[in-house]
């Protein structure tokens, strides 16, 4: 069981948030979380102004890196800032915080990473606003992943996870796509690592431009994913893969 005394902190990456970080900052759990930091993605609109006026340890790319890239960046303040416990939470509202304090006892239960599960029931991710041409894909990847990958797990292409400094030096997350692959790619070095992964229900409250990706962005993930699942069977039989250790 882990140490119920380790620092436990929390990451926010953003681009253009700022219509609803100030609410996303409002309803957060502070009082789980000892360090708390955002990194903004040089965004074009005042998320980094109102996250300074928020009060919020606040840092800036100078560039855009992408989801990736800036995933990158935040996790290495993460162990900069000497966090064991690290929660990964997107400012745009997109999951619920209230899924945090179940992750943290998954956590301090032996777990080295735990991720949301939006599919508690299917026809939630309907009712929250998920279009139904993306939740198909969605759950085809689940299947793939889960019986490529030997995961006992519902919903691994998803945004809500906590992660632990165990993790993060048993990986080489810093050689991941500086994309949204980045998380999937992240799973599978954990699956590599023989790294204990849990899950905890999660809600989600879709609007706007969330509600779906584009035909393109959805196709290119999902090469994306058989492309690394098929790195992930090579390094099993030997293969060297900058991905994977």
């Amino acid at each position: 069981m882990i140490n119920c005394d380790l620092h436990i902190g929390a990451i926010f990456i953003a681009y253009n948030a700022e219509q609803t970080l100030e609410n996303f900052y409002k309803n957060f759990p502070k009082s789980e979380v000892k360090t708390m930091i955002l990194v903004d993605d040089a965004s074009t609109d005042g998320t980094y102004g109102l996250a300074l006026k928020l009060g919020i340890p606040t840092y800036r790319n100078a560039h855009n890196l992408g989801y990736g890239g800036n995933l990158k960046r935040a996790l290495a303040l993460a162990e900069k800032h000497g966090m064991d416990i690290i929660i990964d939470l997107h400012p745009d509202g997109e999951y619920d915080a209230s899924a945090i304090p179940a992750a943290i006892e998954k956590i301090r239960n032996g777990a080295d990473l735990v991720i949301g599960n939006r599919f508690t029931k299917i026809t939630d991710q309907i009712n929250s606003g998920m279009y139904l041409w993306k939740l198909i894909p969605i759950l085809l990847l689940n299947t793939i992943a889960r019986y490529t990958l030997n995961l006992k797990l519902n919903d691994i292409h998803q945004g809500f996870r906590v992660y632990t400094r165990h993790m993060l030096k048993s990986i080489n997350y810093k050689e991941n796509s500086n994309n949204y692959l980045f998380s999937f790619e992240l799973i599978v070095q954990a699956v590599m690592a023989n790294l204990d992964i849990a899950e905890v229900p999660v809600k989600t409250h879709y609007v706007g431009n969330k509600r779906g990706a584009t035909l393109k962005q959805s196709t290119l993930y999902s090469l994306g994913v058989i492309r690394i699942i098929a790195l992930f069977i090579l390094s099993k039989l030997g293969a060297k893969s900058r991905l994977f250790r």
